[in-house]
């Protein structure tokens, strides 16, 4: 699951919102974060026992080089500094240090997430603040002054425009549905 939920971290999923379906996008948006910053702190924790084997190795690693230095190419009497070299060399120290950095680099793209998400959550604040402005609103005019066959045309228009949107916002919801169920 770890590795999936980095690769879905790398999907922009997350960025979209949909400013016609806000009221299921911040239903969501608490899931998404639990999700992330639980695995965030997955992460986290293997971050810390991959530094705490790297380290192991690297004490087992030193501990072989100084009882026979000799077996990595060094004088019997070596210094600090040439068991360090030797030190690094090793395909041991090598694969554990590799381990560490993918573990950093996890936890840099689920970090990076969980800040999208707070700043997700300011975008979803923004919208409803918009859409509580009428921001999202469709235009009125003022039918005083239009004739009665106009004013007519007029209501027809609007409802066919209220009606073309509600058969959008349906069909994303329907399509957002397909695509949670599926996650």
């Amino acid at each position: 699951m770890s590795k999936k939920m980095s690769k879905k971290a790398m999907e922009p999923e997350i960025l979209h919102i949909d400013k016609h379906l806000l009221d299921e996008e911040w239903v969501h948006q608490p899931k998404l974060y639990f999700e992330y910053a639980s695995e965030l702190a997955q992460a986290r924790m293997e971050l810390e026992e991959a530094k705490a084997e790297f380290d192991v190795v690297k004490a087992e690693i030193d501990l072989t080089i100084r009882s026979d230095p000799t077996d990595y190419d060094l004088p019997e009497k070596t210094t600090e500094v040439m068991i360090g070299k030797a030190l690094i060399l090793t395909d041991e120290y090598q694969e554990a240090q590799k381990i560490v950095f993918t573990a950093k680099h996890r936890v840099d793209i689920l970090s990076s997430a969980v800040t999208t998400l707070d700043h997700r959550k300011k975008a979803l604040e923004n919208l409803v603040e918009l859409h509580g402005r009428n921001y999202f609103s469709t235009p009125r005019i003022d039918t005083k002054h239009l004739a009665s066959e106009g004013l007519e045309k007029f209501k027809e228009t609007v409802e066919d425009i209220k009606n073309t949107q509600v058969k959008a916002r349906n069909k994303k919801r329907s399509k957002k549905r397909k695509r949670q169920k599926n996650v």
